[in-house]
C-alpha cells in the first residue's frame, strides 16, 4: 500500500465547494473527431489525429480521447513509454489489436510499414513527424509493422492504449529485430 506523505484533519476550513467556478479553457478551436483524417490514404486503416493543446502559465493539458464527439474503441489497457534520447523501438505488429499512440512531447519519428496480403496500401511505407511540434494520436491497424524512434536530443514521453489487454502469458505482439535488411527503412539515428 501507497500512504500518503502527510495527513491531517482540517476541522474548521472556511472553503466551501460553491467557492469554485467552472474551470473553462481558454480557446477550443476544433474538436478530435472533427480534426481525425485517414492518414491521407498512405496506409489503409491508419488514423491520424491532431491532438489540441489548452496551455496556461502552468503547462499544458491535451485530451487523448473523448467520446464527446462520438462513439470510440473502449479504453482496455493504457501505458506510458518513457524513451531515451536517440532511442529505437523496432520493429512491432499485432495480429488482434490496434495501437493508439498519442504523441504531445518530446519529437518522435514513426515509421508504419503494410505488410498485410491483400491490403490495397500493401508494401507501402509512412513516416511520420509528432511529438510537442506536431501533437497527434496516432491509430495503427493489426498487421501493421511499426516503430518508434525518439529524434530528439532529451527522453520523451508516449502514451499507448491500445485496444485489446496485454496479457503477459500470450502477448499479441510479433518482434523483428531492428536492422532486419527485409524492413526497407532505417531511422536517421544521428
Amino acid at each position: 500500500m501507497i500512504a500518503p506523505v502527510k495527513t491531517r484533519l482540517l476541522e474548521n476550513a472556511a472553503v466551501r465547494l460553491d467557492d469554485f467556478a467552472d474551470d473553462l479553457p481558454k480557446a477550443v478551436t476544433a474538436t478530435l473527431a472533427n480534426a481525425t483524417r485517414d492518414a491521407d490514404g498512405v496506409i489503409e486503416g491508419v488514423t491520424v489525429t491532431p491532438l489540441l493543446g489548452n496551455a496556461d502559465d502552468r503547462g499544458s493539458l491535451f485530451e487523448l480521447m473523448t467520446t464527446r464527439d462520438g462513439p470510440i474503441e473502449p479504453l482496455v489497457h493504457i501505458y506510458q513509454v518513457l524513451a531515451a534520447p536517440g532511442s529505437i523501438r523496432a520493429w512491432v505488429f499485432h495480429r488482434h489489436q490496434f495501437d493508439r499512440l498519442a504523441f504531445t512531447m518530446g519529437q518522435f519519428e514513426i515509421a508504419l510499414f503494410d505488410m498485410r496480403p491483400g491490403s490495397g496500401t500493401a508494401n507501402r511505407l509512412a513516416v511520420y513527424a509528432l511529438g510537442a511540434q506536431q501533437p497527434a494520436l496516432l491509430r495503427i491497424p493489426p498487421f501493421v509493422i511499426h516503430g518508434v524512434h525518439n529524434a530528439g536530443t532529451s527522453a520523451g514521453y508516449f502514451v499507448n492504449m491500445p485496444t485489446k489487454p496485454y496479457y503477459r502469458d500470450r502477448p499479441d505482439k510479433s518482434r523483428l529485430r531492428y536492422g532486419d535488411p527485409r524492413i526497407p527503412f532505417t531511422f536517421d539515428a544521428r
